[in-house]
């Protein structure tokens, strides 16, 4: 369900199965440490079998909701990580160690913030409870080398029509001995993911309205439903036991929370997962239903932007700030096309202009995609003093955001310091999974990085990481 062309979304409970024998004793149960390092392993499987969405307005959209939601449940042993997938079904779904991941097909079709705040906390609430191990601990007695092999015949190679037949048969075995959450789990989860929204300043009915509409969806659509609804007991009881739960307990004290931007960002999630002639048709349509609707001029600006016609891309980002002059988010997308287009001039200038808006409306926030495409108009123009700290704020907000750290790199080397500039290229393959080069970068930045300094050590820490070595 999660992910997209010929994968299918029961893959992530098979590679539980692929790596348990290398983390897990058959004697005992399953150590958070052993969790944390389960959920890195299946990190890597998944890189190279995703399509990830590394937009850092959409990924600190889902950040500011998942990190929000955490703060109020309480002390947890795990680092949590949220991750966007580019995939049309609507889902969300949890790993050991704390990983969640979205699809932008979930983004679509949430009606608002607080749909999606309902998925996400669900989520969480699965993993505070522990309940993906447990559920790893029930699959045990799974036969797990003959499993392993067929998974790791179908991931790592293999291919072909005899390979799917048998990973068809590895998915039906999995399913009939209930490699997924038990009827207890789901009603914990649900009535802590209730008392997490309450208490984070969050609607709980949005979990309830987003479970009613994608039950109705699947009576329509067929038997194929996002995993934390394919569960027991059924659905129906469920949302009513969720819905009597709300009518007892705790009242929900509006206004709700929310960022305010919502549409904007969901047109983005569509545009993300959609071939861009589909966008285009999808959003002139509404903009000649509706043409003073911001939204969709904004939605047609990000459509033409994938298309690679950025002349058209700024006329519609052109209008669509006729009719909301200090939009942050329509402002950010003109000064992104504006770059692309090689006018840097007034790149800057639309870029520019959010810094001022938003320090005037808080001094604390800024807006990181903008600052990072900014940065990127300095270092075009030869200014690396100005760029410099601007990927650097990016970076500390975004340290896994790949690109950022490719134009570290690049402004360290051009001011002449070669340690840090090979120590950013080698966080760069790093993220990329391209340990090799990753591992020449790090040792050749020992070269020029003083003994016993801050970023040698890093160096060195990252050099052991990747060998293995103590």
């Amino acid at each position: 369900m999660l992910l997209r062309k010929k994968y299918s979304f029961w893959i992530i409970p098979l590679i539980f199965v692929l790596l348990l024998g290398t983390l897990i004793q058959e004697s005992r149960a399953m150590t958070i440490e052993e969790e944390k390092k389960l959920g890195k392993k299946i990190i890597l499987e998944m890189e190279k079998k995703v399509d990830w969405v590394r937009d850092l307005t959409l990924q600190g959209f889902i950040n500011k909701i998942g990190y929000s939601l955490i703060a109020q449940a309480g002390p947890t042993p795990f680092e949590f990580k949220f991750y966007l997938i580019n995939g049309t079904d609507p889902n969300a779904y949890a790993i050991p160690g704390g990983h969640i991941f979205v699809t932008t097909g979930l983004l679509v079709l949430a009606e608002n913030e607080q749909e999606v705040a309902g998925v996400l906390s669900h989520e969480i609430s699965h993993v505070m409870a522990r309940h993906v191990a447990q559920m790893i601990e029930r699959g045990k007695r799974l036969n797990i080398a003959s499993m392993a092999a067929i998974v790791a015949g179908l991931l790592l190679g293999g291919g072909g029509k005899t390979s799917e037949a048998v990973a068809t048969t590895a998915m039906a075995t999995a399913e009939a001995l209930a490699l997924k959450y038990t009827r207890d789990m789901e009603v914990e989860a649900d009535q802590n993911s209730l008392h997490y929204m309450i208490k984070t300043g969050y609607d709980p009915n949005g979990l309830i309205s987003f479970m009613s509409k994608i039950y109705k969806l699947s009576l329509t659509t067929g038997p194929q439903i996002p995993l934390y609804l394919s569960t027991h007991p059924a659905i129906e009881d469920r949302i009513s036991l969720m819905g009597n739960l709300i009518q007892m307990g705790p009242k929900p004290i509006e206004p709700f929370k929310t960022s305010g931007h919502f549409k904007k960002l969901q047109a983005k999630a569509f545009v993300e997962e959609r071939e861009p002639h589909l966008a285009i048709n999808h959003f002139q349509s509404l903009a000649d239903s509706s043409p003073r609707d911001a939204e969709a001029h904004y939605g047609l600006g990000l459509a033409y932007k994938k298309m690679g016609r950025l002349d058209k891309s700024i006329e519609a980002f052109q209008y669509a700030q006729t009719l909301a002059p200090n939009d942050i988010d329509v402002l950010r997308e003109l000064g992104i096309v504006s770059f692309l287009s090689g006018k840097l001039d007034l790149a800057v200038k639309h870029l520019e202009m959010i810094s001022s808006l938003l320090k005037a409306r808080s001094p604390w926030t800024d807006d990181p995609l903008g600052l990072y495409y900014l940065g990127r108009c300095y270092q075009e123009k030869g200014d690396v003093t100005q760029a410099l700290p601007l990927f650097l704020k990016v970076k500390k907000e975004y340290p896994e955001f790949i690109d950022v750290q490719h134009n570290l790199g690049s402004v360290y080397g051009r001011m002449g310091q070669k340690g840090l500039s090979h120590i950013h290229f080698g966080h760069y393959f790093k993220l990329r999974g391209d340990g090799k080069n990753a591992l020449l970068h790090f040792r050749t930045s020992l070269d020029w990085l003083e003994k016993g300094s801050l970023a040698r050590e890093e160096a060195q820490r990252e050099i052991k990481e990747l060998t293995g070595s103590k």
